[in-house]
């Protein structure tokens, strides 16, 4: 496939600008609650060849945030836990601030492959311009830029899975054996990306061939003789994926407890076994005011209303009217349902993070819609909406991960919290804060309990307090603990005075 120069040119631009702003938050947040058992987990995979650490999380995410600490001497020393382990690796200081760059910068290869996945989509489904509008819009969007800014395995979920799903478009076109290697190979990478990427690639192809039967109106796009032609391709790429799979895992084979067998690549089994379980067990969650210990059925759908800039919310609305040719877009549109739909079946409901790749998809649609605009009105309203997105994205800079639109107001901790608002991530920025005004204490139970006591930097005594009643002196809430676990209760009743960042609530009595 040929493209010219001039698009691929603009689009390369907008990608090493989200990445530049991407980079600038590195060294204002400290770890968040999850960054250090990733790191962990990807050293031991580096260090030794083995992944037993923790199962719950493929490979593929971990072992990328740990490259970078590889490669400036770090090594794995076995520990008790992984997050003890990734506190040692971060270590304090100065060191603390490189290693956990370092280890942020590894994320940025799925940012580059998941903008170059929505570029690539839209040039399939609305030409260059598209193209370059689809860009545009994934590389602005703050939850992108705030997840591809973390050492964690969301954004890989977001590059992998959509690759994958974009390989499946190709592959229908003209199923060649070099076509189905590589659809075959990111299948694999998005299995071992998140085990979510299990359920969220049959959903979605699932609706992109309810779509397709749908919108043409004449039945399967080939007839059902010639699909039954393509098995053997299918089941090369089948074999490719669980290939990739393995060889992921380093082609381990051991036995399976609760299946009692002996498979390859056993920590892939048992991680799926061990997401299960926790999403049988549930979460404590916590929207729109109200808390749950399993969660809620409409939780995606709502924060991605949230979290989602505005202008993208009208213009994918408008999409409908606003295209000619609805049926290449619509694919993207029906992997993104496929992505909410199998994310509101479950009970883990900790943040936009889990919908990553249903982004991808917004994408398509809304540049698609944007470039085939006709007439001044309907062009007038694209510019504004597009303005209005890049505006909304950099007024928040750098607090990308906590953005909330303008439904949420001045006080998103109505409406979530956890890591939609507070992951831990502004414990520097209150350290900063408190040591300008000479505090010698602060009253405080933070959702991230490891900075610094287990890396970081040095920070004042911090003492619980009392639930009902604040303490004399500084006083510190973070949104999470508030909200989601309901401590302390007098912050119910008092006005905030400060925010720090935007996930600490801050008093002096």
């Amino acid at each position: 496939m040929c493209f010219p120069r001039w698009p691929a040119a603009i689009a390369m631009a907008m990608v090493l600008a989200g990445t530049a702003r991407i980079a600038s938050t590195w060294l204002v947040f400290n770890h968040t609650v999850d960054e250090p058992d990733t790191l962990a987990a990807g050293m031991e995979y580096l260090s030794t060849g083995r992944y037993l650490y923790e199962d719950t999380h493929p490979p593929l995410g971990r072992v990328m945030a740990a490259i970078g600490p590889y490669l400036a001497g770090e090594r794995f020393h076995p520990g008790p836990s992984s997050y003890g382990e990734g506190y040692r690796i971060l270590g304090h200081g100065d060191h603390y601030d490189r290693i956990l760059a370092l280890s942020r910068a590894g994320n940025l290869i799925f940012f580059w492959i998941a903008s170059a996945v929505v570029y690539l989509w839209c040039w399939r489904a609305g030409g260059p311009k598209a193209a370059v509008i689809g860009t545009l819009l994934f590389t602005t969007l703050p939850p992108i830029l705030g997840h591809a800014s973390l050492a964690t395995t969301d954004m890989a979920l977001c590059a992998m899975g959509s690759a994958a799903v974009l390989a499946s478009l190709y592959w229908v076109d003209l199923p060649s054996r070099r076509r189905t290697v590589i659809f075959g190979m990111l299948t694999g990478l998005a299995f071992v990306s998140k085990f979510t990427a299990l359920l969220y690639l049959p959903a979605a192809w699932l609706l992109m061939a309810v779509w397709t039967l749908l919108s043409t109106h004449r039945g399967p796009q080939w007839p059902l003789h010639e699909l039954w032609a393509r098995r053997r391709m299918l089941a090369l790429a089948a074999a490719v994926a669980a290939l990739t799979v393995w060889a992921t895992y380093g082609f381990s084979f051991a036995r399976v407890d609760f299946l009692h067998l002996r498979l390859p690549a056993p920590r892939f089994f048992s991680g799926i076994h061990s997401v299960w379980l926790h999403s049988q067990r549930g979460h404590p969650a916590y929207l729109l005011g109200r808390r749950s210990p399993i969660g809620f059925w409409y939780y995606f759908p709502t924060v991605l209303g949230l979290k989602t800039p505005l202008a993208l919310l009208a213009l994918l609305a408008l999409s409908p009217w606003l295209m000619k040719d609805r049926r290449a877009a619509g694919l993207a549109g029906a992997f993104a349902a496929g992505v909410v739909l199998i994310a509101m079946t479950g009970h883990i409901d900790l943040g936009v993070r889990y919908l990553l790749p249903a982004y991808v998809g917004i994408a398509v649609v809304c540049a698609c819609a944007a470039a085939h605009a006709r007439g001044w009105p309907a062009q007038a309203a694209v510019v504004a909406l597009i303005a209005w997105q890049i505006v909304s994205g950099d007024l928040v800079h750098p607090d990308y991960l906590a953005y909330t639109n303008e439904i949420a107001g001045r006080h998103p901790e109505r409406f979530l919290a956890d890591s939609d608002l507070d992951w831990g991530q502004d414990m520097k920025r209150l350290e900063a804060f408190l040591e300008q005004q000479h505090a010698a204490q602060v009253t405080f139970v933070p959702f991230n309990r490891t900075y610094p006591s287990m890396a970081g930097h040095a920070m004042l005594p911090t003492a619980p307090g009392d639930s009902d009643h604040p303490s004399p002196g500084w006083n510190a809430v973070s949104i999470t603990i508030w909200k989601v676990f309901g401590y302390p209760q007098w912050a119910d009743r008092i006005p905030e005075q400060r925010r720090i960042g935007k996930s600490i609530l801050l008093w002096y009595f």
